[in-house]
């Protein structure tokens, strides 16, 4: 019974400690520039660590120094469309409507229901504002991941590049659950070989 107690408790210990990891991040990178059209526009990400179950996309806007609101909806899309573009939609947010805007750099944040992510997948954001573009802005380099030196704009089926410096994000995920398995079953062999271990 004491081996089952370890084992559990060591498995409990474990699934608190398997939290969200960030994937990519360059938010504390700006370099002073924005990016505004009526289209999508994001980047792609080169996601470091073993994590891909996304549950959160942070992204960095601004409105051009002038306070108000701005509707905001982000998606996810695997980079298998024609030459890499961006192709199967992963995960569309809801529309994030009223966000109140200080007019500087600031972050927004979509929470995310675990969406499966290749290693390389796009984010974008589409933006709009009454009066004043609010715009995305850029940022480099990433402390985490890695991303091409080109961003994508437009919509499914029809996507265009730019050659610019990164916009702002962020991208939090958690293990996929067979890797969980995996650590956990681990963990129960060396409870098991404690087990042997104590009774010698």
């Amino acid at each position: 019974m004491r081996g089952k107690g370890f084992i559990v408790a060591a498995a409990l210990s474990c699934s608190f400690a398997v939290e969200g990891a960030i994937i990519y991040d360059n938010t504390g990178a700006w370099l002073g520039g924005y990016g505004f059209t009526a289209l999508e526009l994001g980047d792609e990400v080169h996601a470091a660590g073993a994590e891909r179950l996304v549950t959160r996309l942070t992204v960095g806007v601004s409105r051009q120094n002038v306070p108000g609101v701005g509707d905001f909806q982000a998606r996810l899309y695997a980079n298998d469309g024609t030459n890499g573009q961006p192709g199967t939609l992963l995960w569309q947010s809801a529309l994030m409507l009223n966000v109140q805007l200080s007019g500087g750099v600031q972050l927004i944040s979509f929470d995310v229901p675990q969406v499966a992510v290749p290693d390389t997948f796009t984010w974008t954001l589409e933006s709009h504002s009454t009066g004043v573009a609010v715009g995305l802005v850029n940022a480099d380099p990433p402390s985490v991941g890695s991303s091409p030196s080109y961003d994508w704009f437009g919509h499914p089926g029809s996507w265009g590049t730019v050659q610019y410096s990164d916009w702002m994000a962020r991208v939090e995920a958690v293990p996929e659950p067979s890797s969980i398995i995996l650590l956990l079953a681990g963990l129960g062999l060396l409870g098991t070989r404690g087990r042997k271990w104590q009774r010698i």
